[in-house]
Formats: structure tokens, C-alpha cells, sequence
């Protein structure tokens, strides 16, 4: 009877310890609950597909912070990748202080609604996304961006000049692929902040960037300023097309083709110019070969074979090289055929080619005392003359000069000799020597000039005086050797 009390007895301490036991275990599960749901996010909890269950607040706000930054960006251009960074490296982060307000008040609400036994869940919350401003725009700087192919440059649509079309054309734009460091930081601004702001990204992000972030041509080839401006430089172009110069030396022609004037273009981009330095040569080597004043003068002396040289030339032509450039550009800026002259600064009487006597001339023989006028290569007439006193002061000057002028009646005079003598025919020629009638001398030639010379003048029989100042006229040149 005792035994049964016995084991009785225990089974009941056995009993009591179970509940003990039971109870405890009871009270440390809702303990451990209540702990999960105040002081973590909670068991059995997902937020954005990471498992949070039994962390903090600030356990979770740091993981989700810090899983956001790792995210990885990819970059793809023209179908293939060209750069892979991540959130963090880009700038963007997520605000902790907001996000832990925000998972606080998420982990209060699940604990009121759900209480001891929450169910199975995978919850979003609301966050906050910063950038830093600086290291996004250093991390989008082009060199991150590494194509397989070299970038080319972007270049505005010109106006050029095409030397096989003979013709200025519009050279089209290129569109180029050089980032636009402002055009890329607002693209991926927008890329980011659309797949960021509402879904925090289980995955990394992909990019694509477009030919809208490249750098724009200011000028296409479509224009209406560079239309224009072809336009007008096709039209300087063209007026050269048919510009020529004939210079006349007498009979004889020397042609400044369009040919040559066309190589003396100067075309850029901007202007059709001609290149004064070739024209000044040009106009140099038609100087040197035409002018003939100023320099000795050679010709073959009459009844005879003997070639003179005249030292003293001042007779002939000269080209006014400055005065000829600046006609010679007048005339191609006319656009048109031109024959004419030379601009002189000197001028002869006549010419044909080289020969700038071309048939009219006066020459005395000093040494024979006698004079022969030709006009248009016919020998007019020839006469003997007394020529200049062959002493200091009176002798006649040797060399070639154009006639100054003629004039009829005319009084010779001077105060260094005390005459004053009148004329029919005064035709000078230089420093107040000159040709007239010399009635007062009874024999021409000779060695008469020796005894009854002039003091320098060439004295003529009236006659003769006559026929030679009828026959000239000013300009008529005269050489005296």
C-alpha cells in the first residue's frame, strides 16, 4: 500500500516538474518572440528578397546600405559592354537615417499586426537615395568608357574647295560618338533613378547608352548660311573662268592666259583671291623684257654694218609695275577678256615689241655732221648740220631723247651768251638743246661745227628745218651718237 503511494507521489513531482518545464519553455518562446518582433525586424522576414530575420534596425539598414552600393551597372554601347562599375562607385547611397525610421515603423506594424507568430513574408520599404555629385561626375568621365573601336570626332558640315570638280562644295557633317560629359550625367541620372527609386535592384542594372549623349555638330550640311556661302564662292570662283589679258606692244601681242591667272588663285575655305606676290612677278618679268628707257640702247648705224651703242638712253618705255598690278587686279576682278597697253610711268612714240623706235626715229652722226629722219622705217630725209662748238660747254650731249615739244615761230635766247636769236622751226630735246633752222649758216657737214659750231643745237638748213618739223611730232625720238 505504501509502494503505490510512493510511485504516485513521484509521478505527481514528475507531473509538476513538466508543467515547470513546459511553462518555461512557453514563457522563453513568447520571450524569444517577443524579442524577434520588438527588438529585430522579426522572424521569417525578407525585405527586397534579403533575409533580415533577427537583425536590428540598424543591422538591416546597414546590410540593405551596403548590399546597394555593390550593386553592380553595367554600360553597353553600340551592342557591346563598354564599362561595369557599381552603385557605390557611381556616387549613389542610401540614406541610413531615413531608412531606419522607415524599417522601425515596418517592424512596429508587423509586430501589432501579426503579433507572437508572424507569417512567412518578403516586404518592401521605402528608402531615400543620395549621390555624390562629385564622384558620380568623375566616375562618367569618357576614358571609363572603353569601345573596342577608336571615337571619332564630331565635325560641323564646311564649305570646301574641290580642285577635281574645279568647284567649291559642301563637305557633310560627321556625326561622331565623343561623349557629352553633361548629355551622359543627365541620361544616367534618369537610367538610375527610374530602376531605383520604387524597387530596390535584387540584380545589377544595365544601361544603354545612346547616340543622344554624343556631341552634337553645330553645322549640317543643310544650312542655308553654308548654301550661301557656296553659292557666292562658286560665283567669285566662276568670274576667273574667263579672264585674260592682251597686252599690246604694237603689233606685237604678249598674253597673260586664264590658264596662268588660274594658277595664281589663292582658295581657301573662306575666299577666291589671286596671289599678288605671282602677279608682281609676272608684271616684273614683262618689264624687264619691254622697258627700254634707262638702260644702253644699241643699234645698227646707218650706211654701214657698224652696231652704236648709246649709254645715255633716255628715250623709250618703262612699265609702271605698281600702276600695272593694280590695273592688272581691276581687270581680273572684271571677270572678263582685256587687250590693251601696259601702264606706262614712261612712254615712247611708237613701238613693235622690243623695238620702241619701230621705224620712226631722228639719228645724227656727230661725227659725220649729218642727220637722217625716218618715219615708219622710209628714210624722209638726211641732211648735213652743225652740231654744238666742240669746246667745255657747247659741245651737243650724245644720247637718245624724245622730243619735248615743237614750236613755230620760236626765239632762242640767253643771258650766259648774250643772244637772242628768233627761229621758224624749235623742236628741243634736252637741257635747252634742240633742232631749228639755222639761216644764218652758209655751210652745213663737214668740219664747219669746228669753227661755226652751236652751243649745242643742231642747226639746219631751213629747208630741211621745215620737212622735219612737218614730219614729227612731240615724243619723236632722236638719237645722237
Amino acid at each position: 500500500m505504501k509502494s503505490k503511494e510512493k510511485t504516485k507521489k513521484v509521478y505527481m513531482i514528475l507531473l509538476i516538474v513538466c508543467l515547470v518545464v513546459m511553462a518555461g519553455l512557453v514563457a522563453g518562446l513568447f520571450g524569444y518572440a517577443h524579442h524577434m518582433g520588438t527588438k529585430t525586424m522579426g522572424s521569417r522576414i525578407k525585405i527586397f528578397g534579403e533575409d533580415v530575420s533577427g537583425l536590428t534596425v540598424e543591422e538591416t539598414a546597414k546590410k540593405l546600405a551596403d548590399d546597394f552600393q555593390k550593386i553592380p551597372v553595367t554600360f553597353q554601347e553600340n551592342g557591346e559592354t563598354d564599362y561595369q562599375t557599381t552603385l557605390g562607385d557611381l556616387g549613389y547611397s542610401i540614406d541610413e537615417t531615413q531608412l531606419k525610421k522607415d524599417l522601425k515603423t515596418l517592424r512596429d506594424k508587423r509586430w501589432k499586426e501579426d503579433g507572437y507568430f508572424p507569417k512567412q513574408a518578403d516586404l518592401t520599404v521605402t528608402y531615400q537615395v543620395n549621390r555624390d555629385d562629385e564622384t558620380f561626375s568623375a566616375a562618367l568621365t569618357e576614358e571609363h568608357f572603353q569601345l573596342s573601336t577608336e571615337r571619332v570626332d564630331a565635325t560641323d558640315a564646311y564649305v570646301a574647295y574641290d580642285g577635281e570638280q574645279n568647284a567649291y562644295v559642301i563637305v557633310p557633317e560627321v556625326v561622331g560618338n565623343h561623349m557629352d560629359q553633361a548629355a551622359v550625367e543627365t541620361y544616367v541620372e534618369e537610367q538610375i533613378r527610374s530602376q531605383v527609386a520604387t524597387d530596390y535592384p535584387k540584380t545589377g542594372l544595365e544601361i544603354e547608352i545612346p547616340s543622344d549623349v554624343y556631341l552634337k555638330v553645330a553645322v549640317t550640311q543643310d544650312s542655308q548660311e553654308l548654301q550661301e556661302k557656296a553659292a557666292a564662292l562658286n560665283t567669285s570662283l566662276q568670274k576667273y573662268q574667263g579672264v585674260s589679258i592682251t597686252y599690246t606692244f604694237g603689233n606685237e601681242t604678249q598674253v597673260l592666259d586664264n590658264a596662268t591667272i588660274c594658277s595664281w588663285l589663292v582658295i581657301s575655305d573662306d575666299s577666291v583671291s589671286i596671289d599678288t606676290a605671282q602677279a608682281q612677278e609676272y608684271i616684273k618679268n614683262l618689264a624687264t623684257k619691254y622697258n627700254t628707257i634707262y638702260k644702253p640702247r644699241s643699234f645698227t648705224a646707218t650706211g654701214g654694218d657698224e652696231t652704236i651703242t648709246i649709254e645715255g638712253n633716255e628715250y623709250g618705255y618703262r612699265v609702271d609695275q605698281d600702276g600695272e598690278l593694280a590695273q592688272l587686279l581691276t581687270d581680273i576682278d572684271g571677270g572678263a577678256a582685256v587687250t590693251r597697253e601696259p601702264v606706262y610711268s614712261k612712254s615712247g612714240y611708237s613701238r613693235n615689241g622690243t623695238d620702241d623706235l619701230n621705224g620712226s626715229y631722228i639719228e645724227v652722226s656727230l661725227d659725220q655732221q649729218h642727220l637722217w629722219l625716218y618715219k615708219n622705217g622710209v628714210l624722209v630725209t638726211e641732211t648735213d648740220i652743225i652740231s654744238g662748238l666742240p669746246v667745255d660747254g657747247r659741245e651737243t650731249y650724245r644720247g637718245a631723247w624724245p622730243i619735248a615739244y615743237k614750236a613755230s615761230p620760236f626765239t632762242l635766247s640767253s643771258d650766259v651768251y648774250g643772244y637772242d636769236t628768233a627761229v621758224t622751226y624749235w623742236m628741243p630735246f634736252v637741257y635747252g638743246q634742240g633742232l631749228h633752222d639755222a639761216s644764218w649758216q652758209t655751210n652745213f657737214g663737214g668740219d664747219t661745227y669746228k669753227t661755226k659750231g652751236s652751243h649745242g643745237c643742231i642747226n639746219l638748213p631751213p629747208d630741211q628745218a621745215k620737212i622735219i618739223y612737218e614730219t614729227i611730232d612731240k615724243g619723236y625720238p632722236i638719237l645722237l651718237y
